[in-house]
């Protein structure tokens, strides 16, 4: 494929095409019922989602499997908040959380913009961590696979590389003929996509809906809140 000279444009999937929290409140408020004027659910679920990126490099390397690493965060999470889960109740919420993700919609603003950038010319798709069957699932909810190629669409556990390793970012430029210079990353975690993305000498286009703290080290090159800002930054 030969697209050097054109941008290439990639998103991540969770909590930045469409909201993570949604399915997550509802699991918990199925499972436990808390009383949500103490328990900062938003809160919970950033730390169920460090949990997630602190236990996914033991994953990779065969140490948990995936319904344990999954289960794992839930039960290190809510223990942060004095919720001491049952192995049960903590499979329940992972459970309910799941199911809940297929049923989605994109965030407001996201589609028009997908479909703004392609129209434009851009070599537009997602890089997302996770299993396959999982990841693609979420897509079709959403129904981003009538939008963006299958060729465009490269998920972790296929590829063999998870993020932050820049060298994901290296094989999306190899397999689209594209060049770092002329990539930017959308995404919303700190970790894996604004530090994965800047070290593979990519753009990073932060979305930080909820005001995040920036974090030493690293700079995105642009950061917003919602995808209204997004359609008047820059792609240069």
């Amino acid at each position: 494929m030969e697209s050097s000279g054109k941008r290439a444009i990639f998103f991540d999937l969770d909590d930045t095409l469409y909201d993570h929290l949604v399915p997550f409140r509802n699991a918990v408020r199925e499972v436990i019922k808390p009383d949500e004027s103490v328990l900062d659910v938003l809160h919970l679920f950033d730390r169920v989602r460090y949990h997630s990126d602190q236990l996914w490099p033991r994953y990779l390397q065969g140490e948990f499997s995936l319904d344990e690493t999954r289960v794992r965060r839930m039960e290190i999470a809510f223990s942060e908040f004095g919720i001491h889960l049952s192995r049960e109740q903590a499979t329940l919420v992972q459970q309910g959380y799941i199911s809940r993700q297929y049923n989605i919609e994109m965030i407001d603003g996201v589609l028009p913009q997908l479909t703004r950038l392609m129209e434009e010319g851009h070599v537009v798709g997602i890089i997302t961590n996770g299993p396959v069957d999982h990841q693609m699932s979420k897509i079709r909810g959403l129904g981003v696979d009538k939008l963006i190629p299958a060729d465009r669409i490269f998920i972790s556990d296929a590829v063999g590389i998870a993020k932050p390793n820049p060298e994901i970012f290296a094989y999306v430029n190899r397999i689209t003929g594209t060049k770092a210079e002329n990539s930017v990353y959308v995404g919303d975690t700190w970790h894996n996509d604004v530090v994965g993305a800047l070290d593979a000498g990519w753009k990073m286009w932060w979305y930080n809906p909820r005001g995040r703290e920036l974090i030493a080290g690293h700079t995105p090159t642009h950061i917003f809140r919602n995808y209204e800002e997004f359609a008047g930054l820059p792609i240069v």
